[in-house]
């Protein structure tokens, strides 16, 4: 629990204050942010797994799981990619690749040597996601409540 706090308040005040002008801080930072997201979506589904029994259902369209999957696209590798499964692309981060409003890098595929410019709104991802997460834990909430309801009652009966 204290890993799901400690994240969001670190991750909050970085939003508040921004990437460094420094492009080396700043790349630096950016994959901080991304790692101490997912840091904090695996310590929300452990407890949720603890606490009501499975891991938290998480829909593939999801603002949570897109933050993963943007994590992995800007990591250039993401795992399980090309032997028959699809095509690989590569990503690259600029040193300069903007701010939590726009993050932008390249992806070029390797079977066509295409290169794109995705960009996002690392925000509004987070914001979202952030609703999403917070509805998981409301459901942790309420089976703890539920386990203590159920506790005191047979408690009582004694």
């Amino acid at each position: 629990m204290s890993l799901i706090q400690d994240t969001g308040e670190a991750v909050w005040d970085h939003m508040q204050a921004g990437f460094s002008q420094d492009p080396m801080r700043a790349y630096i930072e950016f994959w901080g942010v991304m790692q101490a997201i997912v840091i904090q979506q695996d310590a929300i589904g452990e407890l949720h797994d603890a606490i009501v029994g499975k891991p938290p259902t998480v829909p593939s369209q999801s603002e949570w799981k897109k933050l993963r999957d943007t994590r992995n696209l800007c990591a250039g590798h993401p795992a399980n990619h090309g032997h028959g499964r699809s095509p690989r692309k590569r990503t690259y981060m600029g040193r300069s690749f903007g701010d939590y409003e726009c993050i932008r890098c390249i992806t070029v595929d390797d079977s066509s040597g295409e290169s794109t410019v995705p960009h996002f709104n690392l925000c509004k991802m987070i914001e979202d996601y952030d609703l999403e997460a917070s509805a998981i834990l409301s459901d942790v909430l309420t089976k703890m409540r539920q386990l203590a309801s159920d506790e005191n009652a047979s408690t009582d009966h004694n």
